[in-house]
């Protein structure tokens, strides 16, 4: 059984502008896990494309190597299903080139929804962005996550949606990114609260 129709979803993954624990605006280092995890957890929830967002030069070449690997080289020859899932990667060197590519392919300028533990204002719920997303209410959504200590203010204040954070039991709130993904997916794709 096919499931049903819906706007198209992509997500970003942003390593600048983020904050580290002091608070300073850096640019952090891609891990090669996240981009497996992320570009797995992706293709699991139909989410096409998964964009590594990164300005240094050297940390673009470092994740276009790893998904070249699974898509073109060995990793592709191995029969892995992993290779399905790194296909959906795209490097790029801003969030604003991750907008236009979105809309190059899908016709439309995605509604830009952040993602970070720490929001506290003008939230928009899963369940209302599940439903808009079903009801095709938005024609298209990027979701966007942050690494480091997450987003820099000042694009977590320009984006259409800010989405509610996770909350977990224990009142602990400090999630691995591809942890973060993977529940937000679930929650706006699959159901699950």
């Amino acid at each position: 059984m096919s499931p049903p129709p819906r706007c198209p979803v992509a997500v970003a993954l942003v390593h600048y502008p983020v904050y580290d624990r002091r608070g300073e605006l850096v640019t952090t280092s891609i891990t090669t896990v996240d981009v497996h995890d992320v570009a797995r957890t992706a293709r699991t929830f139909g989410v096409s494309p998964f964009y590594v967002v990164t300005p240094v030069e050297a940390q673009r070449d470092l994740a276009r190597k790893v998904a070249d690997h699974w898509v073109k080289g060995w990793g592709a020859r191995s029969g892995h299903p992993r290779t399905e899932a790194i296909a959906l990667v795209r490097v790029v060197a801003s969030l604003a080139d991750a907008r236009v590519d979105f809309e190059a392919d899908h016709g439309v300028r995605p509604t830009l929804v952040v993602t970070g533990a720490s929001l506290d204002r003008d939230l928009t719920t899963f369940a209302a962005l599940r439903d808009r997303i079903a009801r095709h209410e938005a024609r298209g959504v990027l979701v966007v996550f942050g690494t480091g200590w997450g987003l820099a203010r000042d694009l977590t204040d320009a984006a259409d949606l800010r989405l509610e954070p996770i909350r977990g039991l224990s009142g602990f709130n400090h999630l691995p990114v591809r942890a973060a993904v993977a529940i937000v997916l679930d929650r706006l794709l699959a159901g699950g609260v």
